[in-house]
């Protein structure tokens, strides 16, 4: 006999007869139990109640009962035993809500905070540059004193250019014009903007590290928890990237410039967010791709590690890391010479 499982039941057929059934309950909630289940590759009690009589099975989740084949079940049909499609229906919609709340993990978290911090990032830039123009007005040698928080800082608790200098302890002449006591408030408010915003940036910074550190500690050792964090957004999730190759983690982030290669025949990208990292950055240009590569190769194992085994073995491969980086660095000390007289690419 033939045992197979349809969405309201489990049924031993023989000669396209069925001889057996037990039945799930009818219940909406019942079902998407046990469709969920299945999904995910379990045996269910009602098939375990007939797996003793079955010879062959039709799906191979139950091949510890049987030989697999192939059997066409549309004889079976839901109406002969109860039930109606709109128990299926509830039974998939209720399935389908656990299947997305199920899908939103601490990875998709750590994504939405990378991109507030990015947005930060350029609020910040925009409002600094609005700051130090305004400001300049009325103190302009303060941008070459002060830089960033400090400055924003500065302006929102002192003010004036008198209190900025004697908080400093600076003496100085200045080419700045002078200041209504109007035109300074909304200048210190702005600037008390920009610092609460600093102090929102650090702690959206800390929060993934801490973060990271627990979801993907090891691509955070390899790739910096910022970095890593953006790789993970990226790829959009940190199964999707654990299943990635090493030359894709390489260029994510620079599916533009790929398919201008594709298309323009413009250079290929040699690398993406990986540009961040501080060992590719800080390369000579013709460095970066080979470092990259590394980089690439070893985040790849990371987060396998991250998914799967969760064992540490960050010191493993940041120590095989250096002794790459320390190779590629060996090998292309110097800037390689293009061939004399070679022929320059033509464009399309």
């Amino acid at each position: 006999m033939i045992l197979t499982t349809k969405w309201f039941g489990s049924f031993l057929c023989e000669e396209g007869k069925v001889r057996k059934a037990a039945l799930f309950p009818k219940d909406p909630a019942a079902i998407a139990d046990r469709l969920g289940r299945v999904a995910r590759g379990e045996v269910l009690d009602e098939e375990m109640t007939l797996a003793s009589s079955a010879r062959q099975v039709s799906d191979r989740r139950l091949a510890d009962f049987g030989k697999r084949v192939r059997f066409d079940s549309s004889f079976i049909r839901p109406e002969d035993y109860g039930f109606s499609l709109d128990m299926y229906r509830e039974a998939t919609i209720i399935l389908a809500r656990e299947s997305v709340k199920r899908s939103i993990g601490p990875d998709v978290h750590l994504g939405q905070a990378v991109r507030a911090y990015d947005d930060i990032v350029f609020t910040d830039n925009i409002l600094s540059e609005r700051l130090r123009e305004w400001y300049g007005l009325h103190f302009p040698e303060l941008e070459v004193v002060l830089g960033g928080e400090s400055y924003a800082k500065a302006v929102a608790e002192h003010g004036s250019r008198p209190d900025v200098m004697a908080s400093l302890g600076l003496k100085m002449d200045s080419i700045g014009s002078d200041i209504e006591a109007e035109d300074l408030e909304s200048v210190r408010v702005l600037s008390a903007a920009l610092k609460e915003s600093y102090s929102a940036r650090a702690k959206l910074e800390r929060y993934v590290e801490s973060r990271m550190a627990q979801v993907a500690p090891n691509i955070s050792a390899i790739a910096g928890p910022v970095v890593g964090a953006r790789l993970i957004m990226q790829a959009g999730s940190l199964k999707r990237l654990a299943s990635m190759p090493s030359s894709t983690i390489q260029l994510l982030g620079a599916e533009k410039a790929m398919f201008r290669h594709l298309k323009k025949g413009a250079k290929p990208p040699k690398h993406g967010i990986l540009f961040q990292h501080a060992l590719v950055h800080n390369a000579p240009q013709w460095q970066r791709g080979a470092i990259a590569r590394a980089i690439a190769s070893k985040i790849c194992f990371a987060a396998r590690a991250d998914l799967y085994s969760r064992n540490d073995i960050s010191q493993l491969l940041s120590g095989q890391l250096d002794k790459r980086v320390a190779e590629i660095r060996k090998q292309h000390a110097s800037q390689p010479r293009k061939a004399p007289g070679s022929p320059k690419k033509r464009r399309r």
